[in-house]
């Protein structure tokens, strides 16, 4: 049980979204479609091959689910539950409709004809029924006898029998060209599918080179425009820097001598200020 538990390896919820919408898609496309895939109608064994996806796809399922309940954002957690819950309703529609084809596989009359491969089988037996029977009238061989014996095991020569047997053989070909329609028409729709699905792809690719590529030009426009913008920007910072230093020069004047003889002059005007305010009252005229 614990190698079990070690060797199951669970894969990441985005692999698992994805491997379900496809394989729902699938099923949809091959059940749900009208009408639906001829082998679901007349063999069991590709009803067993896709009860096998639908099982898989149940199980991707709940395991989407158990892992959208553990959501810590509640808005994406409604999203995701919101989305499983549709699912969910779409691969119940496809069970019951798998249910329905096998149910009416099952049934269909035991002396009903098959659809192509059976109808074929009795054509080629009719004549071994009816060739050997004129020698068996005219000879009394034992060994006549016992091939007749054998014969009447699964085909007895009684006229009413006969008359039975005898009706398969004009509806064949019609129920094997209503098989051939069929056949054919799944193949065109696919094919249409396929041609429709392959010119959306190309028609978004190259709206998507073109908004790339108009994306380019504004861009290659926003850096001109940023370009000219610092040009600009230094030509200014340039001409402020020159008003600068003309300014600087202005206010120094001639310079150090200049400013010492700046420095005197108010140091005069100190002195003589102060003079006037405390020494010039003290003399009496």
């Amino acid at each position: 049980m614990s190698q079990a538990a070690t060797a199951f390896d669970p894969q990441s919820p985005e692999i698992n979204v994805i491997d379900l919408a496809r394989a729902l898609a699938c099923l949809e496309r091959k059940i749900l479609s009208t009408p639906p895939d001829p082998r679901l109608l007349y063999s069991s064994h590709e009803r067993t091959k896709t009860a096998a996806n639908l099982e898989y796809a149940r199980t991707l399922l709940l395991r989407l689910e158990h892992t959208s309940s553990r959501l810590k954002i509640q808005s994406r957690r409604q999203e995701a539950q919101s989305t499983l819950l549709s699912q969910r309703a779409l691969l119940k529609r496809i069970t019951d409709r798998l249910h329905e084809l096998d149910q009416e596989d099952r049934d269909w009359p035991s002396d009903a004809s098959p659809p192509e491969d059976d109808l074929l089988l009795s054509d080629d037996d009719e004549p071994t029924a009816t060739g050997p029977a004129p020698p068996a009238s005219m000879t009394s061989n034992p060994h006549t006898d016992t091939q007749s014996t054998l014969r009447n095991r699964f085909r007895p020569p009684s006229p009413i029998q006969a008359d039975t047997i005898t009706p398969l053989t004009p509806t064949s070909p019609s129920q094997n060209n209503t098989n051939t329609t069929t056949i054919l028409e799944s193949a065109s729709t696919t094919q249409a599918d396929l041609t429709s699905a392959l010119t959306a792809m190309a028609t978004q690719l190259k709206t998507n080179s073109l908004l790339f590529a108009q994306t380019l030009e504004a861009d290659k426009a926003a850096m001109a425009q940023a370009s000219e913008a610092l040009d600009k920007n230094a030509e200014g910072m340039s001409v402020a820097g020159k008003r600068m230093g003309l300014l600087r020069r202005m206010n120094e004047g001639k310079g150090w001598w200049g400013r010492m003889m700046l420095y005197v002059w108010i140091g005069g005007l100190w002195v003589l200020a102060t003079g006037l305010v405390f020494v010039g009252p003290k003399f009496r005229f």
